[in-house]
């Protein structure tokens, strides 16, 4: 028994994007024995700029040119590592971008062994410039314990319209967009208001001829600016109003409105702000006041003949479409892995309707399967901030728990009881939708955690500590992950 101890447990880490770094980091600092799998030649997963060309015709990075971060530098930096102070509130790509690691290497099968630990099988590309797998150099190693750490935005989503397969414009995923040049003099239908279809739709009304956004649902969704006031949005609620004072919907519609304008009377969305993903884009009302983005209801059908003309539910037709950009999601995707890990299995998918069950996850506090208690799941989240505090504190939750420095996981049976409770929280919250699955309030969820792990910052245990002026800071400053 002492042996066992001595030995350092060896941990398989699945991708070296944000999430992947988080736990390859925390497992180093924990005294783990930790081997990091990247199908690519870098770091940094989906925040590289990647072209799409002949050489990588499906890049795993899906960031265009002009990206910048939805979220303020101040909540997303990690919480031992401070973004610059003098770098810009809202970061482009570039800045967020910027041995232990298994470089070029493609994970291909992870399978459970009787013994309770994890066969890794993987692929090494001889190509730096290529991500394709070469069989004849297969390699497989054993581990103790498996973080997979590579994402939900990787297998794109496309929709099924009629008359796809026949329309004779082009038809792309927003996964492949990368700058608006090539879209010059172009006439547009981008389909998707999340925050790339809006992005996109924005970005290409400068350059193409016309842009029409195809709004599935046939609303707007809530269109919040980056800033308010001269502040980041993230940074208007403090830990103390957070808890501490009633919840002030209506104050904040008020607020959005006054800053972005109304939405127009036929497009106004019909779910209050807080109960769907939210989209961030201050200019996209002036755009839309300058006829240079169309909002259309839902496509009825692509048509076949050479007008390259698409009809729409409200029986209105636009004809002379170049391209149509599908800005519709990713599906969850763990190739490597058995299906029923990730969703609980057909028995538990049989609970819930086809488009929810087509992103389910099940696992008790958005990481860990019920039935397989060494394999854990960093990143896997839709929060309503930024995801690299959480997979930082997620890495230091399960690394705490290879440790032995928490409390073990539950039984099965408690576990499953948990993320039925989640599943039905959400669903009351959020309209019904396949993004929606995997939704998480940022700053509940790492105080959850931070609770347990002990790094929670209780107002006493703060006040005692560093004295007034710190603690207030914490109750009403920027709720940063440093907190």
């Amino acid at each position: 028994e002492f042996f066992e101890k001595m030995v350092k447990q060896r941990v398989a880490i699945i991708g070296a994007g944000s999430s992947g770094l988080a736990a390859l980091k925390q497992c180093l600092d924990d005294d783990l024995d930790p081997i990091c799998f990247e199908q690519t030649s870098y770091v940094g997963g989906l925040w590289n700029f990647v072209e799409v060309d002949d050489e990588n015709k499906d890049p795993h990075s899906s960031a265009y040119k002009s990206l910048v971060i939805n979220t303020s530098k101040e909540t997303m930096t990690f919480s031992d590592f401070p973004i610059p102070a003098n770098w810009p509130p809202y970061l482009h790509n570039t800045l967020v971008a910027k041995n232990y690691i298994k470089f070029r290497t493609t994970v291909v099968r992870v399978s459970y062994l009787h013994d309770h630990r994890w066969k890794v099988k993987y692929t090494t590309s001889v190509n730096e410039n290529r991500t394709e797998e070469n069989h004849s150099n297969e390699h497989e190693e054993i581990f103790d314990f498996v973080m997979v750490c590579n994402g939900h935005h990787r297998k794109h989503r496309w929709p099924k319209y009629k008359g796809m397969d026949v329309f004779k414009g082009e038809q792309t995923h927003s996964h492949f967009y990368r700058r608006s040049a090539c879209f010059e003099n172009k006439r547009v239908v981008v389909v998707g208001i999340g925050n790339s279809g809006i992005d996109i739709a924005v970005e290409l009304s400068h350059v193409a001829s016309q842009v029409y956004l195809c709004v599935r649902r046939g609303t707007l969704p809530w269109i919040l600016p980056r800033l308010i006031g001269g502040k980041p949005i993230d940074q208007l609620a403090t830990r103390f109003s957070t808890y501490f004072l009633p919840n002030s919907h209506s104050t904040f519609t008020k607020l959005i409105q006054q800053t972005v304008g109304p939405h127009p009377p036929s497009l106004q969305p019909t779910t209050p702000y807080y109960s769907s993903h939210p989209t961030l884009k201050t200019d996209f009302f002036e755009r839309l006041s300058t006829g240079t983005i169309i909002v259309k209801k839902n496509i009825l059908e692509l048509m076949s003949d050479e007008t390259k003309s698409i009809k729409f539910d409200d029986g209105s037709i636009v004809e002379n479409i170049d391209t149509v950009i599908y800005a519709t999601g990713y599906n969850i995707d763990f190739p490597f892995l058995d299906r029923e890990i990730v969703n609980g299995g057909p028995e538990i998918e049989k609970e819930f309707e086809d488009e929810y069950k087509e992103n389910l996850t099940w696992m008790y506090k958005m990481m860990f399967p019920p039935k397989y208690r060494n394999i854990a799941f960093i990143g896997l989240i839709q929060p309503i901030g930024a995801i690299f505090p959480i997979a930082e504190m997620q890495s230091r939750y399960v690394t705490s728990l290879i440790k032995d420095l928490i409390n073990p996981l539950p039984s099965p049976e408690e576990m499953n009881i948990a993320i039925r409770n989640y599943h039905e929280k959400i669903r009351k919250q959020y309209y019904l939708s396949a993004r929606h699955t995997i939704q998480v309030d940022p700053l509940g969820y790492l105080d959850e955690l931070s609770q347990e792990l002990g790094c929670y910052p209780y107002s006493l245990e703060i006040l005692k500590k560093f004295g007034f002026r710190i603690l207030r800071l914490v109750l009403f400053g920027i709720r940063t992950p440093i907190q």
